[in-house]
């Protein structure tokens, strides 16, 4: 009788413990799906009003459409960079394959009025930057730029050898007014999430072959990283979608205005928090930083844009570290929703 009380209290003790480590796994697992910032805090920096007036001549607009798709016109030309509408969930994407949707495009195309587009630029060819491009490339019939990994996967959408463009890297690209240069740059510094990282395996560089969809998000390999500098008559603007940094890249580079990736920027080390910031805004010296590269992207784009996820981001230190020192040497910052648009300049 005794021993069959002990089991029994053992049996409790034991359904007791793994309870509360069920209890806090599922807790945990309930914060990393939360946002990792609240947009409310930062109400000042957004513009509360929409560009929709017709583009006066000598002037560029910016629309944000999430992550990376940054669409710049002025009145005449139309050039895009990226084009990441689909945005499939965090479940599809991490457990079966994905491909692009093409109504999702479409009306992102629509209520964007994309309809002068001349050129769209990917800055790598992970699967939240180059999925779609070769959709919008078909439905705009504009230029597909990228680097062979791009390439390959704008063949493998069947989109035709005049249609795209391999990067030159350095040597301006000529589009109405608009002028871009394609540089060299660098990749978020990879991280891991479950066990799995999004480093390049150095066995598979590239994506060496055509890649048609469907297809798992880890058959995008990142083939290289690029930043764009863009010229439009005597004003300059830098789109840089990456956190990280070539060091001395920008040295003989001011602009007007910086597009600026900020995805897990404070997660990484001090010094390369210090760096980053040096080795671009210090740098280029814009009179205004728009940050990009901040929002969940296995959200749709239809609804308000939210934070990354803490599952693999902290928004709000990034920002309070942006703002910080913006701040001091008096930077103008300005944050866009999805489909929101400013004029630069």
């Amino acid at each position: 009788m005794k021993e069959k009380m002990q089991w029994l209290c053992f049996r409790k003790q034991v359904w007791f413990q793994l309870s509360v480590m069920t209890m806090f796994s599922l807790f945990g697992m309930d914060c990393a799906f939360r946002s990792s910032g609240d947009l409310r805090l930062y109400e000042s920096y957004f513009p509360h009003e929409n560009q929709t007036a017709a583009i006066k001549q000598g002037k560029v607009r910016v629309t944000f459409l999430g992550t990376t798709s940054i669409l710049l016109d002025d009145g005449e030309t139309q050039i895009l960079t990226d084009g990441f509408f689909t945005r499939p969930s965090l479940w599809k994407t991490a457990f079966s394959k994905i491909e692009s949707d093409q109504n999702i495009i479409q009306s992102v195309l629509e209520k964007a009025k994309i309809n002068r587009l001349k050129g769209i630029f990917v800055c790598h060819s992970h699967y939240d930057h180059v999925m779609d491009a070769p959709l919008v490339a078909k439905f705009t019939n504009a230029k597909l730029f990228g680097s062979s990994s791009t390439i390959n996967v704008g063949i493998g959408a069947g989109l035709k050898e005049e249609n795209m463009e391999l990067f030159s890297l350095g040597k301006p690209v000529k589009l109405g007014k608009f002028s871009i240069t394609v540089l060299e740059s660098k990749h978020t510094p990879p991280f891991r999430i479950f066990g799995k990282t999004n480093a390049t395996d150095s066995n598979f560089p590239a994506i060496a072959s055509p890649l048609t969809q469907p297809v798992k998000a880890t058959d995008y390999i990142e083939g290289g990283a690029f930043d764009f500098l863009i010229q439009h008559g005597k004003h300059k603007i830098l789109i840089k979608s990456s956190t990280n940094y070539v060091e001395g890249a920008f040295d003989k580079i001011n602009v007007d205005v910086l597009l600026l990736g900020i995805a897990q920027l404070s997660l990484q080390p001090l010094s390369f928090q210090e760096n980053y910031y040096s080795e671009t805004v210090k740098k280029l010296k814009p009179r205004l930083l728009i940050p990009i590269h901040w929002d969940n992207f296995f959200l749709p784009l239809a609804k308000p844009l939210e934070p990354n996820l803490k599952l693999g981001d902290d928004f709000d230190s990034n920002m309070n570290l942006l703002l910080q020192r913006t701040s001091k040497d008096q930077i103008q910052v300005q944050l866009l929703q999805g489909f929101e648009s400013i004029d630069l300049f």
